[in-house]
């Protein structure tokens, strides 16, 4: 493993330009949950910012990232995912031949996300590490902003901040108090207070996330805890292994019978899926749970209908009463036309036919399988970044099927710079992980 990061970041970072980047990068989180408006600013800050240390590495022909054929490889792939929302819009608009910018906005904002990609592999000595200080904050901040000014426009059980709806709260707190868990894995010698810090990161996050009475994202929990389990080999023998997996049974036992809010949240989404008729002409009732199953199916019949073009945003009145639909009620057709289909694949699926359903299981599918390959790393940095990349990617997946998180700017936005400096992490790191800065030989760990 590379020995002496601080000092080499020291002697060998870096003009103020790539430090500037650094700094952007390592705080855009910070105010995710409590400005509104926040993201979509400090990410465009971010992708100026990286243009500009691109433009003096190559015109220093100062170029920091080695890159062998297989680096070079996977730099383009990832950097043609970010790029594949953008192409779905314009290929969807080419087959129906009607054009509008505004469906470029959010994908646009995942596009700039290549350039700090490439200006993190070039320059993210320890981006991550550092970043991750800021995932408890971000938590807190949101703690203290509902505590003294609390938006209640949802009701008292619906807690969130004016920045963001209860959905979007719900799943980002959550999103951040498991990123604040396992970035302890990101300190070989953390302080008691430093883990401390984090785990008030971590229980912030889960209280905010039940406290804002959204489902979404509940699931990537014990999905994650399973997942740290199964790779983590080197930390957890077989015993331990057993331990954990009834330590996470139980912490989600406990969750139902201890929290009336999570208990409720629970037993209506059962009784919501149970209630719902799947073989019958009449339509069903608007639930939460029983609308999100009519959008799926409504999805899939207008997929049918323009699986090249696609349909747009909310084009489709002349086919909303087909007699194929009859199984959706009336609310839930009108949902569907004027605010979306509440889930990503199935959202992009309608607006750009395959182009948008290959583009969203891509943006999510390729990076996962490059973190993957990753864990199984023999160099501990990569393997620790990766699983919290991976943990990012889990968060946002199980998120993006109640809600659509590529279709709005500033959730866009998150996701468009954390996954472009997570790989961008994960490029510098191959790069740099077999010979120092001093090309000397480091031992894998």
């Amino acid at each position: 493993m590379i020995k002496n990061y601080p000092q080499l970041l020291i002697s060998k970072l870096h003009n103020p330009a790539e430090q500037l980047f650094i700094a952007s990068a390592v705080v855009s989180p910070l105010f995710l949950l409590t400005i509104s408006g926040w993201m979509t600013r400090i990410v465009a800050v971010c992708a100026l910012l990286a243009m500009y240390v691109l433009y003096r590495n190559n015109k220093a022909k100062n170029h920091k990232l080695a890159l062998n054929s297989k680096i070079s490889f996977h730099t383009k792939l990832l950097c043609a995912t970010l790029a594949l929302p953008i192409l779905a819009i314009f290929l969807g608009q080419l087959f129906r031949g009607q054009y509008t910018w505004s469906y470029y906005d959010s994908p646009a904002h995942i596009l700039i996300g290549i350039f700090i990609l490439l200006a993190t592999a070039k320059a993210g000595v320890h981006v991550v590490k550092w970043m991750s200080y800021t995932f408890p904050i971000v938590t807190l901040l949101a703690l203290a902003n509902i505590l003294i000014d609390p938006n209640l426009h949802w009701g008292a059980t619906r807690l969130s901040t004016q920045a963001v709806d209860p959905l979007m709260f719900g799943s980002l707190s959550l999103t951040f108090g498991l990123l604040s868990l396992i970035s302890i894995k990101l300190h070989d010698n953390d302080s008691k207070w430093l883990t401390v810090y984090k785990l008030i990161g971590f229980g912030s996050g889960i209280y905010l996330s039940i406290a804002s009475g959204s489902r979404t994202g509940w699931l990537a929990l014990p999905i994650i805890g399973f997942l740290w389990l199964y790779f983590d080999r080197a930390k957890f023998t077989l015993p331990i292994k057993i331990i954990g997996i009834i330590s996470i049974l139980t912490f989600i036992t406990s969750a139902y019978f201890l929290s009336s809010n999570v208990q409720q949240r629970v037993d209506i989404t059962a009784k919501e899926v149970l209630a719902y008729q799947w073989n019958t002409d009449a339509p069903n009732d608007n639930t939460s749970v029983g609308a999100r199953i009519s959008f799926i199916r409504m999805a899939v019949f207008l997929f049918q209908q323009k699986p090249l073009g696609g349909w747009g945003d909310g084009n489709f009145e002349n086919v909303i009463n087909d007699p194929a639909l009859n199984f959706s009620s009336l609310e839930a057709k009108k949902i569907a036309l004027e605010a979306g289909f509440h889930n990503d694949i199935t959202a992009n699926m309608v607006r750009s036919g395959i182009w948008g359903l290959m583009a969203t299981v891509a943006l999510f599918l390729i990076p996962a399988l490059f973190f993957i390959r990753n864990m199984h790393s023999e160099y501990k940095n990569q393997r620790d970044v990766a699983f919290l990349a991976l943990a990012f990617l889990t968060c946002q997946f199980v998120s993006s099927l109640s809600m659509e998180i590529f279709n709005l700017r500033y959730s866009a936005s998150f996701f468009g710079l954390m996954l472009a400096v997570f790989c961008g992490q994960m490029l510098f790191y191959m790069s740099h992980n077999t010979t120092d800065f001093n090309g000397k030989y480091n031992e894998p760990t």
